[in-house]
């Protein structure tokens, strides 16, 4: 499986530095968003330490005879162990923490695992799909049927967390996974990109262009355009087209 790939972030409008960081790795197949919290230093601290322990544990794991699932876990439990220690080490830094989302192709399979409210989107035929579930209070009353799709958006508590890399000594991480289909396009991105564009917008620039590069620069030009009020990180996966038969498996959806 070959990808082509680009990543991009940019500070926005409003903060006077960027907590957000990412990796790209088109040859190896991950990816990696992670979006700092904890205020000055606190927050790219966290996102940092995230990004790097991730890409350490999966550079010493991943080959083609991994297990992608326990793998994921691991670097994750791996990046969490490093926030609290750096949290345990900066006393004053309290809070710090760090949202994270992580992509990761196997053979015709794809696995995604997540943290808080950074998001996975799935671009297929035209249509676009979510396939993480932002971990915050806001997403929990959703879900409980006590507001709507559209109160979500300016609810007071929107930008309230349940689940972070850094909050506890023991990290609950989401992972699930699917088959890949010719064409395929993931986007990784922090919140400063979905608090500030629709996800209708972001369907309609990705279906405007085929290149990663374009896309990812024309979705942080939207966020910016619509207020930038946060840092805006995002990263676009194209799967390279194969030959007919080469994926076995459809994902339904």
């Amino acid at each position: 499986m070959r990808f082509s790939a680009f990543g991009a972030t940019n500070v926005g409008k409003v903060r006077d530095h960027n907590e957000d960081a990412f990796f790209v790795s088109s040859e190896k197949g991950y990816f990696i968003v992670s979006d700092g919290m904890g205020g000055l230093s606190a927050g790219e601290i966290a996102s940092a330490a995230t990004r790097e322990s991730i890409v350490k544990c999966f550079e010493e794991s991943f080959t083609t005879a991994s297990a992608i699932e326990p793998l994921m876990k691991e670097s994750f439990a791996r990046a969490n162990r490093a926030v609290r220690q750096a949290l345990a080490e900066r006393s004053e830094k309290k809070g710090m923490g760090c949202t994270c989302v992580a992509l990761a192709f196997k053979e015709n399979d794809f696995y995604i695992g997540y943290v808080g409210d950074s998001r996975i989107y799935l671009f297929r035929s035209g249509k676009l799909k979510q396939l993480t579930r932002d971990h915050s209070y806001v997403e929990e009353l959703f879900l409980r049927g006590l507001i709507t799709e559209e109160e979500k958006k300016d609810h007071p508590y929107k930008n309230s967390i349940t689940r972070y890399v850094g909050h506890a000594d023991n990290i609950e991480v989401d992972i699930s996974s699917g088959p890949v289909s010719n064409d395929d396009v993931f986007l990784l991105c922090s919140d400063g990109l979905t608090g500030e564009v629709e996800d209708s917008q972001i369907e309609k620039i990705l279906q405007s262009s085929n290149e990663p590069e374009t896309q990812v620069n024309s979705l942080i030009q939207q966020a910016l355009e619509n207020g930038g009020s946060d840092n805006i990180t995002a990263i676009v996966v194209r799967v390279e087209k194969k030959r007919p038969g080469f994926f076995k498996k459809l994902f339904n959806w």
